[in-house]
């Protein structure tokens, strides 16, 4: 059973209303992190600067320490090419399979692809009136 017309017009409106807002907090919350970001390495660099890192700094709402993390990148394709390579290189026989082992790998990956529907949603331009809506269909006559 389908739903009222007015209820997917809701829906819609609904949809849009929250698509917009997710876009704009995504921005925000980019610009956020940049802004972080440049003022983080700021810090860090004056705390080192000045043989600092030992420092605790604290403010209202937060107390900052210098500290180092490992970071492990992703496994991307192009540094699993890079890894593979490596490896041959290493195992020393004079065989590389790094080409026929990613031409599977993508086959596979190939296979795994999924058909999910979703709403694309373009943007009007502003001041350009939305198009009318269809004329009322004759079967409820």
């Amino acid at each position: 059973m389908a739903a009222p017309q007015n209820e997917i017009g809701s829906w819609v409106r609904n949809y849009v209303h929250y698509d917009n807002l997710a876009n704009t907090y995504n921005k925000q919350a980019g610009a956020s992190r940049k802004l972080r970001d440049d003022f983080e390495d700021k810090i860090i660099q004056n705390l080192r600067a000045n043989n600092m890192q030992n420092a605790i700094i604290q403010v209202a709402g937060a107390r900052l320490q210098y500290s180092e993390e490992k970071t492990i990148p992703n496994l991307s394709m192009p540094r699993l090419e890079i890894y593979l390579h490596n490896y041959f290189k290493q195992k020393g026989n004079g065989i590389d399979e790094t080409e026929s082992i990613l031409r599977y790998i993508k086959s596979q990956k190939l296979n795994d692809t999924q058909i999910v529907a979703k709403l694309k949603k373009t943007v009007l331009p502003s001041g350009i009136p939305p198009p009318p809506p269809p004329p009322p269909s004759n079967h409820l006559k």
